[in-house]
């Protein structure tokens, strides 16, 4: 799903959805709708008008080959992305090393803002993002 603002040089923002088979169990709280959801209300109230949907269902966190994932990788390689929204940092990834790879230095490298909404990492915010590594370790211990 794209929501292009008409300008056709303009950057969109990739909303990246994952749910592995594992998180089913949690419920609808992490469903790829609901994590849809969650995003394009993020995109609303922000007045961010171009944006794609990247989703991933039935994927590992720990697996980065992800077919969504990817995709959306080779967009901000293309230089298309601008920034990057997820519900959550386990939403991203659950390893903790590759995780880090592509928030600490791979999105800040291509130029990309990297957002998780309900953890409340924003890359663009340092002082904010020192619980971050922690998180992500944690969301490695709980595959």
């Amino acid at each position: 799903m794209i929501r292009q603002s008409g300008n056709l040089n303009e950057k969109w923002t990739a909303l990246y959805v994952r749910l592995s088979r594992d998180d089913e169990n949690e419920g609808d709280s992490n469903s790829i709708s609901h994590q849809i959801e969650i995003l394009t209300r993020y995109c609303q109230d922000r007045e961010i008008s171009s944006y794609k949907v990247y989703k991933d269902d039935g994927w590992s966190g720990t697996n980065f080959k992800r077919p969504g994932f990817m995709e959306m990788m080779a967009d901000i390689e293309a230089g298309l992305v601008s920034m990057v929204v997820v519900k959550d940092m386990s939403r991203f990834g659950r390893n903790y090393l590759e995780v880090g790879l592509y928030t600490e230095i791979r999105f800040p490298e291509l130029g990309v803002r990297f957002i998780a909404v309900n953890d409340g990492v924003d890359s663009e915010d340092q002082l904010g993002n020192d619980f971050t590594p922690f998180r992500n370790i944690i969301n490695e211990n709980l595959t």
